[in-house]
């Protein structure tokens, strides 16, 4: 990444206490259900500290449940890797294979995904721990959050491919549902066994501040993964369209990127003061309210430790990266390896499907009493 960026990130970073645990586990997961191979590419896996990034993103998660954050946050970077090849410039194959990924949320149990590869076995395991114990609402909800990161990357494929640039807008749009953040603050909830109110999460306080943690973490990344777009001529970076757009010096868009993520903080603080205000307003009682505190702070160590992990890993740092660690995933031939722990057992069945549902409509930022004033979208404030 860039030298000398400091972003503006006032939370406290914290580790969960079975880090050690879920980092043996992951590993042994992710080689069990063929996603590494053994020697040199599980070892420059290992370097990405993919097990760190769940640890810090989840301390409060112990035992099983960081295992199965730890393989879910993890699962999305050999996903991502796929389409850093020829693959991401075909829109077809890659809608074959997201929609694949989409139906493991709603297939019935016992019945193995449309296509079976190496990813949508993996998907298959991490959605049925997911989904175990979890209300029917929130099934659907992250459902749908997996459904729309799946799909982001048909659009970004046809990006690549189309003749004029990417602008700022159609990039922010995108990119919220490409960096996956919806799907892992879903996992606050499953790691820590409880549910917001469906009332206080749809909430435009709730939703603000889900949106901007989100574009924090997006904003940040963007910085970090700079030199890996630039290398691959990726047009998906905020840096380089800005620079593009303005004319301007990298070190003057990297610049504004920085200043974005102040601001998307500074907002988030404004808001997360009102969070009582809310609780009254929706008469939340006293397990409500407890639940709303604790997926906010969760989003606080989203933030913190998304930031800590990423300049430290080698997936940033000139380690080696992409496929030339996962390889490629979307062949059938890969089948899972040999177990060497029984936390890493791939189990078959999949949770009962759930139907697809329409979230209650969200208001828009700032059309609430008392709620803070900003844009649906990420525009510079």
């Amino acid at each position: 990444m860039p030298q000398d960026v400091r972003f503006f990130l006032p939370f406290e970073s914290r580790t969960s206490p079975s880090a050690g645990r879920a980092r043996a586990h992951h590993l042994d997961w992710v080689r069990a259900h063929a996603l590494v191979d053994d020697g040199p590419a599980l070892r420059a896996y290992a370097d990405w500290r993919l097990t760190d990034l769940a640890a810090y993103a989840y301390p409060e998660a112990v035992g099983e449940d960081l295992d199965l954050v730890t393989d879910a946050v993890g699962l999305g970077f050999p996903l991502d890797d796929q389409f850093d090849g020829e693959l991401g410039r075909r829109p077809e194959s890659v809608a074959r294979l997201s929609t694949a990924l989409a139906t493991v949320t709603y297939r019935p149990p016992g019945e193995p995904p449309t296509l079976d590869l190496p990813l949508t076995r993996a998907y298959a395991d991490m959605w049925r721990r997911a989904a175990d114990g979890m209300s029917p609402a929130w099934r659907e909800r992250a459902a749908r959050n997996l459904t729309r990161f799946f799909r982001s990357y048909v659009r970004e494929a046809r990006n690549r491919l189309a003749p004029a640039p990417l602008d700022e807008h159609s990039y922010l749009a995108l990119r919220r549902e490409a960096v996956g953040t919806g799907p892992c603050f879903d996992l606050i909830e499953r790691a820590g066994h409880f549910e917001v109110p469906t009332r206080a999460y749809w909430s435009a306080e709730a939703q603000i501040l889900t949106r901007c943690a989100g574009d924090v973490i997006f904003l940040c990344n963007d910085v970090h993964s700079l030199e890996r777009e630039e290398e691959q001529g990726d047009p998906h970076n905020l840096v380089l369209i800005r620079r593009r757009a303005q004319g301007c010096s990298r070190e003057s868009a990297v610049r504004q990127v920085v200043e974005l993520v102040r601001g998307r903080v500074e907002l988030f603080q404004r808001v997360a003061a009102r969070l009582p205000a809310l609780a009254e307003r929706l008469s939340l009682d006293a397990a409500g309210r407890e639940a709303t505190e604790r997926y906010v702070a969760g989003l606080r160590c989203w933030m913190a430790g998304n930031q800590r992990w990423a300049v430290t890993s080698a997936r940033y740092a000139g380690g080696v990266g992409g496929r030339d660690v996962v390889g490629d995933l979307t062949a059938p031939a890969r089948r899972p390896g040999a177990l060497s722990a029984p936390g890493a057992r791939p189990s078959a069945p999949s949770p009962p499907p759930v139907p697809p549902a329409v979230p209650p409509p969200v208001p828009p930022a700032g059309s609430t009493a008392g709620a803070a004033s900003t844009r649906t979208r990420t525009d510079p404030p």
